[in-house]
Parts: structure tokens; C-alpha cells; sequence
């Protein structure tokens, strides 16, 4: 009887998957002419462990103190200048990174987990060192949270979904084509912007070592000669102010506290001048209206007969940082009226504007006073420039 041709099949499918991992992880140097197409990959991975504490920042918080290893676990990936702020900020590096932490193995905290894309800017760089700044936004996830019942000590997170954001300043020190080493300092940051009370936060400054595997070689072909400088008609300069007229919609879930939920409504309107490629200066008016500022006057024996008495109105200071149609914009103001005055009179905001068409974008904001978060906002808003002055080109 003829043989079977499936071992032969199996032991030529074996080899060509073994010889593909071969040629992957350890790539040889091709031909010229194939160079550009086959060994243009741009992806890195990287592992990191850290090892820190968490900051008591309120004083109700020192019973969760304690010291703890966490761990990353990163796919990112090298810019070119596809893209001209990629160019503008001298090539950052992009990625996604999945963060872990026992928090110190507290029956209160649980643990922490968090996924956070991030970009890495880098701050000085030669040919085998770079120094940056990372900064990463996304959800994290801590296993325990605040119960009435079964968990009333954890007055820390009111909620398991949490806001995850992590900072930090990098060093890069590249050991050989494929291999690099990294370590740095940061700070890692969960809240829920109050979305669900009680929300102290919690804050763990952190120190790091990793290493980085980039699987393809570099692709030294690759430069800003294929990609123009500029964009067309960019050398066309005019003088122009941009407005930002918009509202958010936030939500306060207070039923620890309170037993209600109330909204918060948001408008405002920014007046921004450039200042580079990067960044944008200039100036805000605030206009919030929150619910629960009623309950709070009134547990305070404070009687308001208008809405008039909750508007807090405010002016403020605005940075704006330009990240292609993503724009990330900074605010410090001070209340100019509002019966409600318990967080003082000032206040910051934190808000992450994308540009889905020329005029109207979409944003979160975060409202924040000395540190502490008041409540989260979405929504929508339309933006144009005026422009004045004479054409003048370079």
C-alpha cells in the first residue's frame, strides 16, 4: 500500500514555521533593493518593573501606606515624521502599555490594573541615548472599592472603573541594533473625577528599570528627505486668533454622601493666540452650574432663592498643546461670584480636544481644585479664526 504523505506534509510545515520564526527573530541584512520594503517595522517591546509607595496626599489616607512592586508589559513603536507634529516634536514614540500593581497586598485596595496609551517625548537624544517624557491616559481597574457596608475604610475610590494616568521622565540607552535599556521616575494616578464618590484618589510615586526588544533592525534609509519639511502653502503666513466656544455635560454620583446623583453643566469659550507649531496661549471665560452646590448650601444653613446663587462664573489663564487634530489644553482660573465656596476660588482644568472636521471638535474635561478632582465633562464645540494682519512670506 502507498504511504501517507501527511508526516511528510507536517515535518514541511514544522521547518517553514520554524525558519519563519528564525528569519523574525534573528533578521539577516538584506539586499538593498528589498530594504526599504522588508525591514521598514517600527513596533518595540518593552517590559518594565517598578518598585514605589503610595502618597498620602490627604491625611485620611495614611492608613493605605505602604510599599509595593508593579509591572508593564508595553508594544510601541518609532515615528518617522509621517505626520507633521511628529516632525515638530523631534519624533516621539507612540504605544500602548498594560500596568499591574498588588498595591501593597491591601485587603482595601486590592489590586490595580490599567491599560494606557501613551506618548513619549523625547527631550535630548544622540545615536545611543535619549532622554523624554512619557505621558499615558486610559481606564484602570482596581479590584476593590468603597462599600457602606463590607469595605467602609476605603474612602480612597468609590468605584472600580477608574481614570489611569501615568507620568513619567525616561532614560534610553541603547545596548546593541535590537536591545535597549530603560529606567525612570513616575508618578501613577487613579481616579474616577467623582463620577462616583468617595474619590481621595490614589497617587504612587514609582522608580523603573526595563528593557526593550525591537525585533527588525533600523531602517537607515528612512529620513524627512521623502517626506516635504513643510506642508503646502505652510510658508503663507498670516496672523490670526482662534475662539473655542463649547459645553460639557458631568456627573456626580454622590449617593454616599448625599443619596442623589446631580449633573453639572459646563460652558465655555477660549481665546487662543499661537506661539509655535507645538502650542497656543491665551484666555477663558467659565460658566459651570452644579446641582449639588444646593444640598452643600443648604446642609451649611445657606438659603438660595435663584439659580442664579449655584452659577459660578470665572476667568482663566489657557495653554493649549497641539498634537496633530488632538489638542490637550490647560486652564488656571478664579471664580468671580457663586455662593458656594468651599473649594476656594480657585481652579484648574484638564481637557483633551479632538478636531473631527475643520470647525467642531469633541472633549473631556477634567475640573480640578488644588489637586483634588470635582467631576468629569463631555461634550462638543465649534471653533474659527479671525485673521488680520498682511500675507507675508518667508
Amino acid at each position: 500500500m502507498p504511504r501517507s504523505d501527511k508526516p511528510s506534509f507536517v515535518r514541511k510545515s514544522m521547518m517553514m514555521v520554524i525558519t519563519v520564526l528564525i528569519i523574525f527573530a534573528f533578521p539577516l541584512k538584506p539586499k538593498a533593493q528589498f530594504e526599504h520594503k522588508l525591514f521598514t517595522s517600527n513596533i518595540i517591546i518593552e517590559t518594565k518593573v517598578h518598585y514605589g509607595f503610595l502618597y498620602a496626599q490627604h491625611l485620611e489616607l495614611q492608613l493605605f501606606n505602604s510599599h509595593f512592586p508593579a509591572f508593564e508589559f508595553t508594544i510601541e513603536k518609532l515615528t518617522f515624521g509621517r505626520q507633521s507634529w511628529e516632525r515638530a516634536y523631534a519624533y516621539p514614540i507612540l504605544g500602548m502599555t498594560f500596568f499591574y500593581s498588588p498595591l501593597g497586598s491591601n485587603p482595601m485596595l486590592g489590586s490595580a490594573f490599567a491599560l494606557m496609551p501613551f506618548v513619549n517625548f523625547p527631550l535630548y537624544k544622540t545615536k545611543t541615548f535619549s532622554f523624554g517624557f512619557r505621558f499615558a491616559l486610559g481606564l484602570g481597574y482596581l479590584t476593590n472599592k468603597f462599600d457602606r457596608i463590607n469595605n467602609y475604610k476605603d474612602i480612597a475610590i468609590g468605584s472600580h472603573i477608574n481614570a489611569a494616568i501615568n507620568l513619567m521622565f525616561e532614560a534610553r540607552i541603547r545596548l546593541s541594533e535590537h536591545l535597549t535599556l530603560t529606567g525612570g521616575i513616575s508618578l501613577q494616578h487613579f481616579s474616577n473625577g467623582s463620577l462616583k464618590t468617595p474619590n481621595y484618589g490614589l497617587n504612587a510615586p514609582l522608580v523603573n528599570i526595563g528593557l526593550a526588544y525591537k525585533p527588525v533592525r533600523d531602517n537607515n534609509d528612512i529620513g524627512d528627505r521623502y517626506i516635504a519639511p513643510t506642508e503646502p502653502f505652510s510658508t503663507t503666513i498670516r496672523k490670526s486668533v482662534e475662539f473655542n466656544i463649547g459645553g460639557a455635560l458631568g456627573y456626580k454620583n454622590m449617593t454616599s454622601e448625599f443619596g442623589h446623583n446631580y449633573f453639572v453643566y459646563h460652558f465655555f469659550e477660549n481665546t487662543f493666540f499661537d506661539v509655535s507649531r507645538k502650542s497656543k496661549l491665551g484666555m477663558g471665560i467659565d460658566l459651570t452650574y452644579d446641582e449639588s452646590h444646593k444640598k452643600i448650601l443648604e446642609m451649611a444653613g445657606i438659603t438660595t432663592t435663584s439659580p442664579m446663587d449655584i452659577i459660578r462664573p470665572g476667568v482663566n489663564a489657557a495653554y493649549e498643546l497641539m498634537l496633530g487634530k488632538l489638542g490637550f489644553i490647560m486652564n488656571l482660573g478664579i471664580y468671580l461670584s457663586g455662593k458656594e465656596k468651599s473649594n476656594g476660588p480657585l481652579y484648574e482644568k484638564l481637557c483633551f480636544q479632538y478636531g473631527f472636521s475643520k470647525n467642531l471638535f469633541a472633549h473631556v474635561l477634567l475640573k480640578v481644585h488644588f489637586g483634588k478632582a470635582d467631576y468629569i465633562g463631555w461634550g462638543i464645540g465649534y471653533k474659527f479664526n479671525v485673521f488680520y494682519g498682511r500675507k507675508t512670506i518667508k
